[in-house]
């Protein structure tokens, strides 16, 4: 795939890094579809229907390019004929996962579609990467509909950057993630697969009210607390990095600083905006 260079600012965020793309930049408003990776059949057939529904209101789509409800997200933006984007979490000469690579030709050759890669050439993906891939696509997204999530899980972790970024969340009920999400306030959206059009139906009037503003979810409680106390120094020294990240070598137990970057990327705190860089969420 060719691939051009687009500075931060044309994803509107700040700071001085640049993404290689392939394609073009999906207008908005985008809705982000995420969901687990080893999916299970009932929700996965719960895709193409909020992907319908997004089209309808002229909502492109925007998703990671993983195996499982990511992929079903961006096949159906196809069969739709919906924009989208796929965020990837490698470089342009590595793409990630490989199988999906006919996919992403696919989606940087649509009309109004692009794939863009979250790092440089040659980045080999690692799981911090996944992270930071998580970010950038909340950050371009107005709004984010979880299809499927275990209780622990990278789409828990997209979850969270949503709330802490203000962005309207849905769920579809069903997973064991579905509870925990509703309980904080995201709008559910009920999921009978045997009427796949009352979903569209639902997805649509939820897109609505988030057009109108009314999707806003409450301020979650102890948002100011969120870091733990243990973890405070990690907070002063990322922020004393500043926007071009944190890196291991710079502190004086590497080994001690990995384990609480582990921790703080659990609790949706930190993401690996480059590799071996890391920056706080908040």
């Amino acid at each position: 795939m060719r691939t051009r260079i687009v500075p931060a600012a044309a994803l509107g965020s700040s700071g001085h890094q640049e993404y290689h793309l392939a394609g073009t930049l999906a207008p908005g408003p985008r809705l982000a579809v995420v969901g687990s990776r080893a999916a299970h059949r009932g929700f996965r057939d719960a895709v193409e229907p909020i992907v319908y529904a997004a089209g309808r209101r002229q909502w492109s789509i925007v998703s990671g390019g993983a195996l499982g409800i990511d992929g079903d997200a961006h096949a159906a933006a196809l069969e739709a004929e919906v924009p989208q984007l796929a965020v990837l979490p490698c470089g342009p000469d590595q793409p990630y996962p490989p199988r999906h690579v006919p996919l992403f030709e696919r989606i940087a050759a649509a009309p109004g579609s692009g794939v863009l890669f979250a790092h440089g050439p040659g980045t080999v993906p690692c799981r911090g990467m996944f992270a930071s891939r998580n970010a950038i696509v909340v950050g371009l997204a107005a709004a984010v509909v979880v299809v499927e999530a275990a209780a622990r899980s990278g789409t828990m972790l997209t979850a969270t950057l949503a709330r802490r970024g203000r962005r309207a969340r849905a769920v579809v009920s069903g997973s064991p993630g579905a509870a925990i999400l509703g309980a904080e306030g995201a709008h559910v959206l009920a999921w009978d697969p045997q009427q796949p059009q009352r979903l569209v139906r639902r997805v649509d009037a939820w897109l609505a009210a988030v057009e109108r503003g009314d999707a806003v979810e409450p301020e979650p409680p102890h948002e100011a607390e969120a870091w733990p106390e243990h973890l405070q120094w990690l907070q002063g020294s990322l922020r004393e990095a500043g926007p071009a990240g944190l890196s291991l070598e710079h502190l004086p137990s590497p080994r001690e600083a990995l384990v609480a970057l582990t921790e703080a990327q659990v609790l949706g705190l930190v993401v690996e905006r480059a590799s071996g860089r890391y920056v706080a969420v908040r």
